[in-house]
């Protein structure tokens, strides 16, 4: 009898390291703002290709709201990478925040992938309280357009834009109360405004919306990007693998970005670096 006691113990503790491993999270790595800082100007083909090279998975990008939008669509896809994120800037201004009108259009051409919108309002003071009529009605226009194409649309907090702070970004997403609309963590963004490594309550909380995540190589207490809080993932003090650790841990399963906004010089030698970081995290 107690042979079989100690048989069943082993066969339970197995099955649960077999769903532990079954569990384990490998998110896709994807770069954000590449196009905006490499030294070199490389064309979307040439992006695709060296992203290609390096191991990445995806990229993302300003929203391209004109014909380009379609065309870098199938430069990525025929790279077999995926653009996962997009950002729209959102600016208030005498009737509030409204749609551009080519939104519509751009939303329908990303149907089916694997994209979240990140909207960055802007135009008031960061938490002023006469945005929200109008923010929370174009979220919810955005987010119905984005539910018949089955892609998201999140709030991003951005240095001092009205969304300034990831809790403001937060109450404003609840306000908006729409299935298709989340929010963002963006490590830089939180550090420039927070100053802490303070997230872990916030995103536990509201994991179900987290739509997006994009992480970088920190060191804690400074104020600019360049040198600062915007490096590739093996410089500054920020624990990111402790980070990613977390985002497993509490059930948040899309891509990670890496952001390259701000960082000098041609990309491939720090998009190489951070790769070789992010692998030896698997």
């Amino acid at each position: 009898m107690i042979q079989i006691r100690k048989l069943c113990l082993a066969l339970a503790l197995l099955a649960i390291n077999v769903q532990a491993a079954t569990e384990h999270w490998t998110p896709k790595l994807y770069t954000y703002c590449m196009d905006m800082a490499d030294a070199r100007k490389r064309t979307v083909p040439e992006q695709a290709q060296l992203l290609k090279e390096l191991g990445f998975d995806g990229a993302g990008f300003g929203l391209w709201l004109d014909a380009k939008c379609e065309q870098n669509l199938k430069i990525f896809d025929d790279a077999g990478l995926q653009v996962f994120m997009f950002h729209t800037f959102i600016k208030y201004g005498t009737n509030g925040f409204t749609l551009d009108p080519r939104m519509p259009d751009t939303i329908r051409k990303l149907k089916g992938r694997p994209v979240t919108l990140c909207t960055l309002l802007s135009g008031l003071k960061p938490g002023d309280p006469k945005g929200m009529d109008s923010a929370v009605k174009l979220l919810r226009e955005m987010g119905d357009l984005a539910q018949a194409s089955g892609i998201r649309i999140s709030v991003y907090h951005h240095l001092n834009d009205w969304t300034e702070t990831l809790p403001f970004a937060i109450e404003v997403m609840k306000q908006v109360n729409h299935p298709a609309v989340g929010f963002n963590f963006n490590l830089y963004h939180w550090l420039r405004v927070t100053g802490t490594e303070e997230y872990k309550t916030l995103l536990k909380e509201n994991a179900a919306k987290l739509f997006g995540v994009v992480i970088c190589g920190a060191q804690v207490g400074t104020k600019t990007w360049t040198n600062g809080l915007i490096q590739p993932l093996d410089q500054g003090d920020f624990d990111n693998r402790k980070l990613v650790d977390y985002l497993n841990e509490i059930g948040y399963r899309g891509p990670v970005g890496l952001m390259c906004f701000g960082i000098p010089g041609d990309a491939r030698p720090h998009l190489e670096r951070s790769m070789k970081v992010w692998k030896s995290w698997q």
